[in-house]
């Protein structure tokens, strides 16, 4: 049955339905903040706790990485150490065998050197005494000449000592330095000193 109220608004009889529904959903939010609120607590906590063990592991495994790489350093430490050594005796051995190859040189040099000389030695020239050092050639030797040409025979030498690319390469200079003359068994003697300045090495 369709009623109608005619009266007007402010005469009305006002019905408690409005205020009824109102407080119903006043009271349902109030009670969905405060279960939301309790709710979210919790949440929290186990949030903050999953994070609490994230970290931590993060923690833990960055701590064994450490440890391990600890552990390598003090492994390349030892090889590093055992390397050094060995770079030591090598650095050694080497210097040795420099040596000894600088001397194996020299030794080939002089050996050739000594060949020039007697090849380049003319008739009636010989040597007393040779005396080498790293800084010159001292040559001690007689020369003897039926034809009284003691001088020329020793200037000869010389001349074909310098003539010796390969000879006289190694030399700053190589002189006659002193000539004396004496007489054995009615023979004239003369004898002379060369001296050659070697180059810098």
């Amino acid at each position: 049955m369709i009623q109608i109220n005619l009266l007007p608004e402010e005469l009305r009889v006002k019905t408690k339905t409005k205020s009824v529904e109102y407080e119903t959903v006043a009271k349902h939010a109030a009670f969905s903040q405060d279960q939301l609120f309790v709710y979210a607590i919790p949440v929290m906590l186990v949030l903050f706790i999953l994070a609490h063990f994230y970290f931590a592991a993060i923690l833990i495994s960055k701590n064994g990485q450490l440890v391990s790489l600890n552990r390598k350093w003090l492994d390349l430490a030892a090889q590093k150490k055992s390397l050094d050594e060995f770079n030591q005796e090598f650095s050694a051995t080497s210097q040795d065998a420099s040596l000894l190859q600088q001397l194996n040189r020299q030794r080939f040099l002089w050996a050739e050197k000594l060949n020039v000389l007697s090849l380049r030695l003319p008739a009636g020239v010989w040597f007393n005494q040779i005396t080498i050092n790293a800084k010159d050639i001292i040559i001690h030797g007689s020369v003897i000449s039926l034809q009284k040409e003691e001088v020329n025979l020793v200037n000869k030498l010389l001349e074909n000592l310098k003539a010796d690319s390969e000879f006289f390469k190694d030399f700053v200079s190589l002189e006659l330095s002193n000539v004396q003359k004496r007489s054995i068994g009615g023979y004239d003697v003369a004898d002379f000193i060369l001296t050659g300045v070697l180059k810098a090495r």
